[in-house]
């Protein structure tokens, strides 16, 4: 790594980064607490609410291929500020908003802003100093993760009393807030060569990076199931609605706290072992979901996903930092961000109808059976590219 990197003030660079990481995520994720407010309130169908919730995951999807690689040209702060400003105008759009045009284009601005701000903190965060880069991928890890949490938490308290604007424009004021933060933050300027203004499709030919890919897609294709189905799922077995939030928090809370430490150990022992070690536990996991009657057996299997989860995603993150060229950092976690949303997305379109039609036991199955599959696809290709699966690819 260039020296510039290890004279930064590593701390400070990553409490701003991991401020921003929250204020971000929490500006997204509120509006999962609104979608029936809006409902109520403009008498929006089921189809005009998926309209307004899949579009920031749309945008989202397109910033991390088209926009976050422009990163690599020049400064990544810069990135970073323009999803910052995109966050304050979609909340506030969001605010003003009366009809699904402006809900629309106020939740496609709050996409952008996760699509700039993720791929540019993580390849900051990486680049910081030339060890412990997991352990800090880790740390912004938990941070998106409390901040997905705290989102509809805070958003659902805020909405009955104060109703959608102010909620809303609360959001947008914590966007400001880190924004202010990051202004007087000086970050070093990621390495860019003649590469850096290839588009990002163009890494997928890089076989590390399709490793790293894979065992992304793996970690999140059961992502998708849960938004789609997890209420249903849990209510089906006589769960109540306290019940979907308490396993909410069992599988958020142990991710928020050990996510940090498993970036460490993935540093220690190799972003590859820890992330197939992890995801060999949560694939059967998944499985297992199906044939759980009992809501409170479920709630305790979900804080030991949480848990192998806090390993594996650091995990994940390093591998496509350690597979990025030089010159590619924030086009690569970019890539890897489109392609593990645009999993989750497909599987929560699907997972429904699978769940409808074969029942809990068959679906669950299938995405543990499909997540299996790609680990032991990774695990192979790793070996058969000179990195075995036992050491780590982080040379």
């Amino acid at each position: 790594m260039p020296s510039q990197f290890e004279t930064q003030d590593v701390q400070r660079s990553m409490l701003v980064l991991s401020l921003t990481s929250f204020g971000t995520a929490a500006a997204n994720s509120v509006i999962f607490a609104a979608l029936s407010d809006l409902q109520d309130k403009y008498g929006f169908t089921d189809a005009k609410l998926g309209f307004i919730a899949s579009a920031g995951f749309f945008c989202g999807l397109l910033t991390q291929l088209f926009i976050a690689p422009i990163a690599d040209r020049g400064n990544p702060k810069r990135l970073i500020t323009f999803g910052l400003l995109m966050a304050i105008a979609g909340s506030v759009i969001f605010a003003a908003g009366d009809n699904i045009a402006l809900f629309m284009l106020g939740r496609g601005a709050v996409g952008i802003s996760l699509g700039s701000v993720l791929p540019a903190n993580r390849a900051i965060a990486a680049h910081l100093a030339p060890t412990g880069q997991a352990e800090r991928l880790g740390r912004l890890a938990s941070m998106e993760m409390a901040g997905f949490v705290v989102g509809p938490l805070i958003g659902g308290l805020m909405l009955d009393p104060f109703g959608i604007p102010i909620t809303f424009l609360t959001f947008g004021v914590l966007a400001l807030i880190t924004l202010i933060a990051l202004a007087p933050t000086t970050f070093p300027v990621l390495p860019a060569n003649d590469t850096s203004r290839k588009i990002s499709l163009g890494l997928l030919r890089i076989q590390r990076l399709q490793v790293a890919i894979l065992v992304g897609v793996s970690l999140y294709l059961p992502i998708g199931i849960y938004d789609a189905l997890w209420d249903r799922y849990i209510t089906d077995r006589g769960g109540s609605n306290f019940m979907v939030g308490i396993s909410f928090a069992g599988y958020s809370l142990p991710f928020v706290i050990f996510a940090t430490r498993g970036g460490r150990l993935s540093d220690k022992f190799g972003a590859m072992r820890v992330a197939l070690f992890a995801m060999f536990f949560i694939a059967p996991v998944t499985a297992a979901y199906g044939f759980i009657a009992q809501p409170w057996l479920i709630i305790g299997v979900s804080l030991i996903e949480g848990s192998m989860q806090a390993l594996a995603n650091p995990a994940a993150q390093s591998l496509v930092h350690r597979a990025a060229p030089e010159g590619r950092a924030v086009a690569a976690q970019g890539l890897n961000g489109a392609t593990t949303l645009l999993v989750g997305a497909l599987s929560a379109l699907v997972a429904p109808s699978l769940y409808g039609a074969f029942g809990s036991e068959w679906t669950f199955g299938m995405i543990g059976v499909f997540m299996l599959t790609l680990l032991l696809l990774a695990a192979w290709y790793s070996r058969m590219l000179g990195e075995p699966a036992a050491s780590s690819v982080d040379r």
